[in-house]
């Protein structure tokens, strides 16, 4: 990410300034009012506890209470000048920016996955349904292959296996796990009935749940994964943008310490 006004002559708006000794009373400056507000607040607590008021006690939401730390350890945990830039060099807000776009890019392909997987008004894929009365055995999708549902049906696992080592296409597999399933599952003890769907009569996904999975809601699911994944896009959204304002803000400190620079 390179920001399209240079800082100076030989230094551009990314990662690598950290490093670049011209940059270094710039970053300086910056470092010192990050750190300022915290620096006043442990001089506010040092003189607190001159006057022997101790750290303040603190509750968790939960109930667990614990006492509040020093200005000593507060102070210990401000890193030196040094210390920041090499921390910088490691992770700085230029990595966060770029982790959260493709933080960004991954939850949106994982929002086109639950449309394509979970959309209730898409067609099922189903291909042939193995039942017995209102039970459903297994079925067969459009690739061919197989989900066994009930434990009667069993036997249709076997056959599917079958198919795969025949490395048969889907078509083949289809017709050969139906045909053999009809011919094998124990019609002593069930009454099969094998239901076959083409693209022209396939029932949605909503249609399929509604005959053979009434308990499930379909359409609930769907609105629940949608609404997760809408909320983590907005907390990822509101994070690249706090990201990306630290970023703008730096670069504005960079720009007018180096014009006041140039300005003596």
């Amino acid at each position: 990410m390179t920001s399209s006004a240079a800082l100076s002559a030989t230094t551009s708006f990314t990662k690598e300034m950290f490093s670049d000794p011209s940059m270094r009373p710039h970053l300086e400056n910056y470092y010192e009012t990050q750190y300022s507000a915290f620096r006043a607040r442990i001089e506010d607590m040092k003189e607190a506890e001159a006057n022997g008021t101790a750290p303040n006690t603190l509750t968790s939401p939960d109930g667990i209470t614990g006492t509040e730390l020093s200005a000593a350890q507060y102070e210990s945990m401000i890193p030196s000048f040094d210390r920041w830039l090499e921390m910088q060099q490691q992770s700085s807000v230029f990595d966060q920016v770029e982790f959260s776009s493709g933080r960004l890019e991954d939850i949106k392909t994982v929002e086109a996955s639950i449309e394509k997987s979970l959309n209730p008004d898409l067609t099922s894929g189903v291909r042939t349904v193995f039942s017995d009365g209102d039970t459903i055995l297994g079925y067969i999708n459009n690739s061919g292959q197989l989900t066994v549902t009930h434990p009667d049906g069993k036997a249709l696992a076997k056959i599917a296996d079958e198919a795969k080592t025949m490395n048969m296409t889907s078509e083949e597999r289809i017709a050969y796990i139906r045909d053999r399933g009809a011919a094998e599952l124990p019609r002593n003890q069930i009454n099969l009935e094998i239901t076959d769907y083409t693209e022209t009569n396939m029932p949605t996904r909503r249609a399929f749940a509604a005959e053979w999975y009434p308990d499930q809601d379909v359409d609930a699911r769907y609105r629940e994964a949608l609404q997760e994944i809408k909320s983590s896009v907005e907390q990822w959204v509101a994070a690249q943008d706090k990201q990306m304002n630290n970023l703008n803000e730096m670069h504005a400190f960079l720009l007018q310490s180096q014009q006041v620079e140039q300005a003596v």
